[in-house]
């Protein structure tokens, strides 16, 4: 054969056989529950201020029949059995789909008013022997519910015992020596005996646990109210493999531990969910949840969007689309964003004016010279602030002019300012010069 036809050949064999599971895996077997509830006349105290616990049971049992009735197989025993007293307990209600009314209206029915004791761990193993949750084709599972001890008092001739030899050979065990007496016992039969209590039989509901793994029946531990046996329920919870996650039976209570009526009502459910929802897988592979129900599995419920991390461990989202994932919107924050630049620098404050100078004194008159000096031109002043120095002193000729007045205390380079008055003055200086040298001469 070529190798490429016997690559081919197994190609097609692996489609088929992904084919064949991918059919196979849509159909289904919803699991089968049967409830083990304590029907014992203790279960007639209250629960609380409104309710007795047997009530709350019937209550639980309802609701978790209402959310989740059609995606198993439920059934129910009660023990002890119908004749009451210590006879081992008895299923009611075969387990089979569609059953959730009879079970309800079972309960509600049911005689509680004979004496009626706590044959625990025989009702167990006698659960553990019922074919309704022995078919290994099944998922089965058996929810345990007691709010006592393992307890029986079969009168004998003398001092009542805790279980008969038809017990013993139930349980696999020699008829127990022990007896039912303990420090409030009133029956005269056990004067004088010893307060064993039974406490030889404690551990009973422990071997029906066993018997049960043994028939590949899984079991959930229910303990409803204060006076349970907390060391012997651990233990079953133990046995079973069905502890609470995280949890240390040798310091803790590891079973469902329901001390009100709506504690119970959680653990139900919460066992049931356990028991009927399944995962799966969605588009993209992303994980969800289904449900096996009569007609095959539900549709897996898986979201369209999963969280995702970034390299910097950033979270983010990514959305499923046409089968394809996209890619992870987490962002890294950046290494900032540089900072603005600097203002311009504020303008310097404009200087002020110097003070406008003080006008000078009017030079002297030449001697003999027939004209007044002028008088002297005001020194600089400020450029916007001076005063107008008047600088008006006369000359002393007898007959000169009056000076002219000082100028403003301004540069020669002002704007709009005539300097006529400064040129006649010179003019007039260097014409007594003149005259002057002239005389000197002649």
């Amino acid at each position: 054969m070529k190798a490429s036809h016997f690559v081919l050949g197994a190609a097609g064999l692996a489609v088929g056989l992904t084919l064949s599971l991918d059919a196979r895996a849509q159909s289904c077997d919803p699991p089968r529950i049967l409830f083990v509830i304590d029907s014992s006349s203790s279960m007639l105290d209250e629960a609380n201020a409104t309710t007795t616990k047997w009530q709350a049971a019937q209550d639980a049992v309802h609701a978790v029949l209402t959310d989740y009735g059609d995606v198993a197989q439920y059934g129910l025993m009660t023990f002890p059995g119908e004749a009451g007293g210590c006879t081992t307990g008895s299923v009611l209600v075969d387990v089979d789909a569609g059953t959730a009314s009879s079970i309800e209206s079972t309960l509600a029915g049911l005689d509680m008013q004979a004496s009626r004791a706590t044959p625990a761990g025989q009702s167990l193993v006698a659960a553990s022997k019922y074919a309704g949750i022995t078919d290994s084709t099944y998922n089965n599972y058996v929810v345990f519910v007691s709010d006592g001890w393992q307890y029986c008092s079969l009168p004998t001739s003398s001092a009542p015992i805790c279980a008969s030899a038809a017990d013993g050979a139930l349980m696999g065990e020699d008829p127990p020596t022990c007896n039912s007496c303990s420090s409030a016992s009133t029956d005269p039969a056990c004067s004088g005996q010893n307060e064993d209590g039974c406490y030889c039989i404690r551990d009973w509901p422990v071997l029906g646990v066993e018997s049960l793994n043994a028939a590949g029946v899984t079991t959930y531990v229910v303990g409803f109210g204060a006076q349970v046996d907390d060391l012997t329920l651990n233990n079953a919870a133990n046995t079973a493999g069905t502890t609470l996650p995280g949890c240390d039976p040798n310091t803790s209570n590891c079973f469902y531990e329901a001390t009100e009526p709506a504690d119970l009502n959680v653990a139900l459910a919460d066992i049931v969910q356990q028991v009927v929802v399944d995962t799966c897988l969605g588009p993209c592979d992303i994980q969800g949840e289904r449900t096996c129900t009569a007609s095959g599995w539900s549709a897996c419920d898986a979201p369209s969007t999963i969280s995702c991390t970034s390299a910097c461990n950033t979270t983010g989202t990514q959305e499923c689309v046409n089968n394809m994932l996209t890619e992870c919107d987490a962002v890294c924050p950046d290494a900032g964003t540089g900072g603005a630049g600097g203002g311009a620098g504020a303008g310097g404050t404009g200087g002020t004016g110097a003070t406008g100078g003080t006008g000078g004194e009017g030079g002297s008159a030449a001697t003999g010279g027939t004209g007044g000096g002028t008088a002297g031109t005001g020194g600089p002043g400020t450029i916007d602030a001076g005063a107008d120095d008047s600088g008006a002193a006369a000359g002393p000729g007898t007959t000169g002019d009056a000076a002219d007045a000082g100028d403003d205390g301004g540069c020669a380079c002002r704007a709009g300012r005539s300097n006529a008055g400064g040129a006649s003055a010179l003019f007039a200086a260097l014409a007594a010069i003149g005259l002057a040298l002239f005389r000197r001469r002649g």
